[in-house]
């Protein structure tokens, strides 16, 4: 594991516990600290190999640190596999040891945990395994050499996450060897085997509108029901009455949408209209998966599955609202939601908090 973290004085307790994990797994942990602990000689048990250096270059920098060392010792023609991992998300105990297990025992020479789209498409680097063939590429190799560290956000970002991301892609042996766990394939067949979460999908999305990406919704599953299916029948007597009436109602979920529909239509053919129902919300579900930043977008659904990792700029980015952050910790352990809350709410939405050139360069993307 190649962990780069910005951690000062003592480890935060969702580190620690990552850590503890990954030994008892086995794991050979390589750890860049841009910050400086306390006592570097109480994480001999957790850390085999730790390197503090200066903050410049944000995660990718402490990630060609943590890559140049292993090419030095000559590691990458030992190392049958290669987690990298940074804190900037919050490790929940959730699922942990079955998700680390996921991410290193595959055949998958490329293997992310979520994918991003925003810009063009790549991998969060916030967690990418790869097998030693990747890190004995020579064309890898040099992607690290010839990185230029920088503190630039959108510099880090295309040289950074994109370009390495292009980098993997040269270096996989095939194409479906560079894949993303987490995907839209896994989603579909997650709802296909598992109708039920269908049941409760509005409350495991996101409800802060601030990024205007598309989220699920009954009222857009209703909305499609209405444009493929619906047909009116001009000649009923009371059709205008019908729709002056402007019906409401209350749905939370696809089977108060069926009831609503069957009340409106008359629809006799119930199995039929459920069908229908489930399909489109299923359609609206994953048409909205694949919108901007995976992680952001789908965080509460895809924790929920089984995912133990939170993006801790959600709600500073302004993906995530305070209701979305009370519902992420409703699904921590008790022990892990004082912790989890103050991370959060210790970075408030930038736009709201920031001002001067502090604002602009937010809203630009630059801090």
């Amino acid at each position: 594991m190649l962990l780069a973290l910005y951690q000062k004085g003592r480890l935060r307790p969702d580190i620690e516990n990552l850590l503890i994990t990954a030994k008892q797994l086995g794991m050979y942990v390589l750890a860049i600290n841009t910050l400086k602990v306390l006592d570097p000689n109480s994480l001999k048990e957790k850390i085999d190999c730790y390197i503090e250096l200066p903050n410049f270059g944000r995660d990718f920098g402490s990630y060609k640190k943590g890559f140049l060392h292993l090419f030095k010792k000559g590691w990458e023609k030992q190392c049958p596999r290669l987690l990298i991992l940074n804190d900037s998300v919050f490790y929940s105990k959730q699922n942990l040891v079955t998700f680390l297990n996921q991410m290193m025992n595959t055949d998958i020479e490329v293997l992310g945990a979520t994918e991003n789209h925003e810009i063009e498409h790549h991998l969060g680097s916030f967690c990418i395994s790869l097998q030693a063939s990747i890190l004995q590429h020579c064309l890898f190799k040099n992607y690290w050499k010839h990185y230029t560290n920088t503190d630039i956000r959108p510099k880090v970002i295309k040289h950074g996450e994109m370009k390495l991301s292009k980098t993997l892609r040269r270096c996989v042996s095939s194409a479906d060897q560079f894949k993303v766990f987490y995907d839209l394939s896994w989603i579909s067949n997650y709802l296909d085997n598992n109708k039920e979460l269908l049941d409760h999908i509005s409350d495991l999305y996101r409800v802060s509108d601030i990024v205007p990406w598309k989220r699920p919704s009954l009222q857009a599953a209703s909305r499609r029901i209405y444009n493929k299916y619906i047909q009116m029948d001009y000649n009923l007597a009371n059709i205008e009455a019908n729709i002056n009436s402007k019906l409401s109602y209350f749905v939370d979920n696809p089977k108060q949408l069926i009831k609503a529909i069957e009340t409106n239509t008359k629809e006799n053919n119930l199995q039929n209209l459920s069908q229908r129902v489930y399909e489109e919300v299923k359609n609206d579900i994953m048409e909205c998966f694949m919108e901007g930043s995976q992680i952001h977008q789908n965080n509460i659904l895809l924790h929920h599955l089984g995912m133990p990792i939170i993006k801790l700029d959600g709600l500073y980015r302004g993906m995530f609202s305070i209701a979305d952050v009370v519902q992420l910790t409703s699904q921590l352990s008790q022990n892990e939601k004082l912790s989890f809350q103050k991370l959060m709410f210790d970075k408030p939405f930038g736009g709201n908090t920031l001002s001067g050139w502090k604002c602009a360069a937010f809203y630009q993307g630059l801090i």
